[in-house]
């Protein structure tokens, strides 16, 4: 998680990311998990910080849900790796994990669907129009 901000403890995220303006993105992780680099990967390839002005965001932050297992109650994780975002300090309902999962999408294509809510899409937007 070396390009991301870890949070390491309930205090940091209380003040780092809950009074944050703008969009911070979050991920719950398990060290050494196959899906949460996977997540991590797919995440730093789709959302780079070179981008992070152009969106909106204030930075990406990650957190060992092993060692915060208070910060992963309190912003209900149920399942790990989890990738989540904030705007102005609230939880966007969008988010990434397996229970979510939609049968047979690679971990790149679901967190693509939240980097593309996070960059300003809507709901079931698409880049296809053929219906029209």
């Amino acid at each position: 998680m070396a390009s991301f901000t870890q949070l390491a403890s309930k205090a940091d995220f209380d003040s780092i990311v809950r009074p944050a303006t703008g969009k911070s993105v979050v991920v719950a992780y398990w060290p050494e998990d196959s899906t949460s680099n996977a997540v991590v990967v797919a995440l730093r390839k789709q959302l780079p910080a070179s981008c992070f002005k152009q969106y909106g965001i204030v930075d990406i932050y990650c957190f060992d849900a092993y060692s915060l297992p208070d910060l992963g109650t309190e912003l209900d994780v149920s399942f790990v790796p989890t990738l989540m975002w904030f705007i102005d300090g609230v939880m966007d309902a969008i988010v990434w994990h397996e229970g979510v999962r939609i049968q047979g999408e690679s971990v790149e294509k679901g967190v693509s669907r939240v980097v593309e809510r996070i960059k300003g899409a809507e709901i079931g937007e698409s880049d296809d129009d053929s219906d029209w």
